[in-house]
């Protein structure tokens, strides 16, 4: 079964079995083995098996491939209205068994296929 802690908001997403959840999520996929921490916000994205959201991170319209970690503060993606040229806006992609590290920003249409 699936852990969603006392600090978690999920909403209008679907969760699958041994996910644990202290995050925030909304209109979501979470596949199975993935770990949301305290803090972090996942909107709008699908999360593959295995993934590790840490603290303060934040998803918003991406794809995160399996077994990666976005660690604390890290970004990917960008809601299309936080983003000045519609143009410039896109779904990020992380790819399978990567690390995004502490502040980096995986910018709309970004496709990752190592770690940064």
């Amino acid at each position: 079964p699936q852990s969603i802690g006392k600090n978690a908001n999920v909403q209008n997403s679907v969760v699958t079995e041994g996910c644990y959840i202290d995050g925030n999520v909304e209109f979501s996929m979470i596949s199975n083995g993935v770990t949301i921490e305290e803090g972090a916000l996942v909107l709008d994205s699908i999360l593959m098996p295995g993934c590790v959201i840490k603290k303060g991170a934040k998803i918003e319209y991406a794809i995160v491939g399996e077994n990666s970690v976005v660690e604390e503060g890290a970004q990917v993606g960008s809601r299309p209205e936080n983003v000045e040229n519609r143009d410039e806006w896109g779904i990020a992609v992380v790819g399978h068994n990567l690390t995004v590290s502490s502040g980096s920003y995986v910018k709309p249409k970004q496709i990752i296929s190592e770690s940064v």
